[in-house]
């Protein structure tokens, strides 16, 4: 089946760089597209089909052999020196076809039990990588698979439900893939990892390498272009202007041009300076469909209904020297000041960033100045804006907990101590330059450089008590850059300080990030805001208010640009968008201060249980000094709901019902001994690790006490213990070594079989590779006699193995053989391990949502209006329930209006607030949309570009006559099973794809 393409010359579009050279109605639906390694054919995929197009003549050739009724053909690669396409279909098969032959047929390559998402040959052409998905399992993996016979030679199931690419390096030895928000480089021979890169915000869509093997970029959901170096995972450049989810990324094979397709335009960025020089105002549907020629200057692309694929020819020459008006190019950089409670910082934090000295209370929380900004002009051309910020972390012990998610890109590091200690001065300082040590760690390839001062406060009380033979010692041993002795009353060392860290930023290793001219206004409005000290507010009283500072508030893009800006800031931790009401907290810092409160609250329990009542820590009740308070009551109100969101997201808290009420329990914070501690009977494995200790155990312990194999029994001061659901009990203590290493120790009752102890102890040992400092692990099998108890000794052991032997009968009793080698995790092991991480995630999920949802209601956050037949109520009352499990509020009459209003005019009051509705047909026949009233409250949310969703209940026999104006929409059918209609639903509410779409390509 073939058919030819017609060439289309658009010459309006020359001066923006590009050519509209061909257009093509591709048929069936285009998730993908690639040209051929020599540029003769252009292969697409997609609904079912595959399709090539001839570059010379424009004729099209329908591949057939997938399964045309599996409407998911996701995978497509070129062989790098052949016409040889390999494709990749939701019908379990892979195929290769030969594109110079004509043959429409081809044979299958190989078949899997799992859906294949995608496939990408190695550079010599003798592999192919093949990710998949086992969608009942929710589980991920690649194959690597011989060319020749399809015969597989390695398997490698990963720890990661939402894969996208893999891409080969030149080399052949490293494969890239994304999970999540997170790239990852790995070794091709055996998939361990080189280095992981997380700096996005949101889930990646895309991943590219540059045809040189030097730089890859990502593509992502939060509306950035992220490039980073393949040698060192080194983040170069962020490329901002997009203002909604950017799907594909690709370099052009001469290197000179990275193109970003989203879904609401196509960019072109200059890949010297990443300027954008170009724009189209074409959107993206979903992820693949973007490729540049190999050879000539042609970009294809498809459209964001994946009917069309487009030709461009791009003018090189024009692109040369073109800079896209009001461009913007800035870099920031952060600053930390860090100590212990009462040494100068804040006072020492004020003066460097320009303020006149007053004296001033130990900081609570932390504080952001800015500390320096100026343009800098190259010599090559262009400019760059600077900008230095400077956060003055609290040092009150119980707010470590919470600062250690805030030592990530620290550029310069200024560690102040208490130089009149008549016992310890530096007590604090080694805390704070090995929780820097960490977290430079833990960012691994994408940690920025970073310069360490000591620094002494307060100089003018006496001087530095410690001699300077102590002080260059300490710098030796910990490696810092420098000393200084200040006084921010009297200025001493103030201005040297203040150069040197000027002058100590690696400003070249530092991210580039590009923009626009109207980002930039955008981003010193909300500066402004915040610095001016309004602290809750709408996304919409702030772009009202931004609306009025502009001559010109008439931009098409404005809104968009607006609410993008505002998420460019949150990734820098400067404000946050709350997940209700459409608020923005503007001074996100004071989260710190309310968590870190909650969590000494807890610590103080006066039994030592380490909780607080839930409803102590919404109504405050809680010491709070009353300068760190919001004295606005419904909006510290509305501040606590999120404070209590973030500690459970981040797993620092767990909600526990009791007969009381509901408890935050925060495993870190149990004062009370467990009995006989530190010696512990049943003691079978250790593991010596280094990071963020306290954390790693939090978030260890509430992960364990929401899993669905093991139930929370007791904690104590750093131990816990859980019961198995099939029998036995399990559990963790953690010592704190000196150093800053831990050793968490695993112990087992005797009900607790091998099975059990195998499954716990690698779900720990899991969660350390993913939680801690990964390198720094070590595992210490206790072999003991079952009978006896008797420990043997590590020496005898290696001696026993060096010489072969792999048990020993009990030296001690004589009757058991104790093994001295482990048994390998089986296929249960790893089933049973990824149950338990299912139900951690789901559970933190329901806890996170039941929260969110408590903000909702205080702020009449609708997300959706239940409209329905009184005789459907039992069923639609029971969505509801499930909507709001998941964090949904529901408008639904019988929840939201008081006996005696009409529905009707009480919907017309809220209607601004929803944002969709859903239309529930049941077996009872029509219901009240057929109102004129009703309906014209539904046409309202649809004029809105809201969604408005058709839902048929189950029960109904016949197919539903709709009103004209609910005909065109896509309905949700409760009567079928596939795809899962509950979340599809969802998926019309909130636009957030189910899982099964988030693991292939589609996006």
């Amino acid at each position: 089946m073939s058919e030819t393409a017609h060439e289309v010359t658009d010459n309006s579009s020359q001066s923006n760089g590009f050519e509209l050279v061909q257009s093509f109605d591709s048929g069936p639906m285009v998730y993908r597209v690639a040209w051929s390694v020599d540029g003769t054919f252009l292969a697409s995929a997609g609904g079912g089909a595959v399709a090539i197009w001839s570059k010379a003549t424009g004729e099209r050739r329908l591949l057939q052999g997938h399964d045309p009724a599996i409407d998911e053909v996701l995978g497509l690669a070129w062989h790098p020196s052949h016409s040889i396409l390999a494709t990749a279909s939701y019908d379990r098969s892979v195929r290769l076809w030969n594109a110079d032959s004509g043959s429409d047929m081809s044979p299958v390559f190989c078949e899997l039990t799992e859906k294949p998402l995608n496939v990408a040959w190695s550079p010599d052409g003798s592999l192919l990588a093949v990710t998949w998905l086992d969608e009942p399992k929710e589980k991920c993996g690649i194959d690597i698979r011989d060319t020749q016979n399809g015969s597989l030679l390695a398997r490698y199931p990963v720890a990661r439900r939402h894969i996208k690419g893999p891409c080969w390096s030149r080399n052949g030895e490293l494969i890239i893939t994304t999970d999540l928000n997170y790239v990852n480089v790995d070794r091709a021979n055996n998939l361990e990892s080189v280095y992981k890169l997380g700096a996005h915000t949101d889930v990646i869509y895309d991943v590219a390498l540059s045809h040189d093997n030097t730089k890859l970029a990502s593509a992502s959901k939060d509306h950035t272009v992220r490039v980073w170096t393949l040698a060192t995972g080194k983040e170069i450049a962020v490329l901002e202007g997009h203002t909604n989810s950017v799907m594909c990324v690709r370099f052009s094979a001469d290197g000179e041009f990275l193109a970003s397709l989203s879904r609401d335009d196509l960019r072109l960025w200059r890949c010297r300076d990443w300027e954008c020089v170009a724009t189209l105002p074409q959107k993206a549907g979903s992820i693949g469909g973007l490729d540049f020629h190999p050879h000539e200057r042609l970009l294809a692309s498809k459209d964001h209904q994946e009917k069309r694929i487009y030709w461009h020819r791009i003018n090189y020459a024009l692109l040369g020297i073109a800079i896209q008006p009001g461009s913007r190019r800035y870099c920031n950089a952060k600053v930390v000041l860090l100590g212990d409670t009462g040494v100068g910082k804040s006072g020492l934090g004020m003066v460097l960033s320009g303020e006149r000295y007053q004296p001033t209370e130990s900081t609570h929380g932390r504080r952001i100045w800015t500390f320096d900004t100026k343009e800098v002009v190259f010599s090559e051309g262009g400019s760059q804006a600077r900008e230095i910020l400077l956060w003055d972390l609290a040092g009150q012990p119980g707010y470590r907990l919470v600062h250690q998610l805030h030592l990530n890109e620290v550029a310069i590091a200024l560690v102040v101590f208490d130089s009149r200690s008549e016992t310890d001065p530096f007590a604090g300082v080694k805390h704070w330059v090995r929780a820097l040590s960490q977290a430079r760690q833990l960012e691994g390839a994408a940690a920025v450089p970073m310069r360490t001062y000591l620094v002494a406060a307060r100089a003018d009380r006496g001087g530095v008590a410690v001699t300077r033979e102590r002080i260059q010692k300490m710098i030796n041993d910990l490696g810092l850059n420098g000393f200084f002795e200040t006084s921010a009353k009297e200025g001493w060392q103030v201005t040297e300080l203040a150069d040197a860290i000027r002058g100590g930023i690696a400003w070249e290793s530092l991210p580039m990030v590009s923009s626009s001219a109207l980002f930039d206004s955008i981003k010193q409005f909300l500066l402004e805001e915040k610095q001016q000290g309004r602290v809750l507010s709408t996304v919409e009283d702030l772009f009202r208010s931004y609306q009025r500072t502009q001559s010109d508030a008439s931009h098409d893009d404005l809104r968009a640009s607006f609410d993008s800006c505002i998420g460019r800031l949150e990734s820098r931790d400067l404000i946050r968008r709350l997940h209700f009401g459409g608020l923005v907290l503007m001074q996100p810092e004071l989260l710190d201060a309310y968590a870190s409160a909650m969590v000494q609250a807890a610590k103080e329990e006066p039994d030592g249980l380490g909780f607080i009542r839930e409803d102590d820590a919404l109504a405050g009740r809680f010491r709070l000094s009353a300068d760190e308070r919001v004295s606005d009551r419904d909006q510290e109100k509305l501040l606590l709901i999120a404070t209590i969101e973030e500690l459970l997201r981040y797993e620092i808290a767990l909600k526990e019902v009791t007969d009381q009420g509901v408890d935050l329990v925060f495993p870190s914070q149990f004062t009370r001994e467990r009995p006989g501690a530190p010696d512990i009977p049943g003691r079978r494995v250790t593991f010596t690790f280094e990071g963020p200790l306290h954390n790693v155990y939090a978030s260890l312990a509430v992960r364990l006490a929401h899993s669905s194999l093991f139930r929370r029994q007791s904690m104590w001061q750093n131990a816990a213990t859980y019961t198995a659901t099939v029998g036995g009990s399990c559990g963790i203590y953690l010592l704190e070594l000196e150093g800053g290493r831990g050793e968490l120790a695993l112990f087992f009752d005797e009900q607790a079989s091998e099975t059990v102890r195998i499954q716990f102890e690698t779900y720990v040992a899991e969660h350390l590779q993913l939680r801690a400092l990964p390198e720094t692990i070590t595992r210490r099998r206790i072999r003991a006699c079952p009978d006896c108890d008797y420990t043997l000794p590590d020496d005898l052991i290696q001696r026993r193995l060096a010489r072969g032997m792999t048990t020993i009968r009990c030296p001690d009793c004589s009757r058991s053989v104790i093994p001295l080698v482990d048994k390998k995790a089986s296929a249960r092991t790893e089933d049973a391990v990824f149950e338990m991480n299912r139900s951690a995630d789901e559970k933190r999920d329901q806890e996170v949502a039941a929260t969110r949802l408590r903000g909702k209601i205080e702020t009449n956050d609708f997300d959706v209006f239940l409209c329905y037949n009184s005789r459907d109520k039992s069923h639609v009352v029971a969505i509801g329930e499930r909507l709001k499990a998941r964090g949904i509020l529901p408008w639904l009459d019988i929840w939201e209006i008081r006996p005696g209003m009409r529905w009707q005019r009480e919907l017309q009051r809220n209607i601004r607030r929803i944002k969709a509705a859903a239309i529930f047909i049941g077996p009872r026949g029509t219901g009240p949309w057929q109102e004129l009233e009703v309906e014209s409250l539904l046409q309202e949310i649809a004029r809105r570009n809201n969604p408005v969703i058709p839902v048929i209940l189950e029960g109904r026999l016949a197919a539903p006559r709709l009103p004209s104006f609910l005909s065109s929409w896509h309905m949700v059918d409760m009567r079928r099973p596939i795809p899962d209609p509950f979340e599809q639903l969802l998926w019309g509410i909130t636009g957030e794809k189910p899982r099964e779409f988030l693991s292939g390509s589609r996006g």
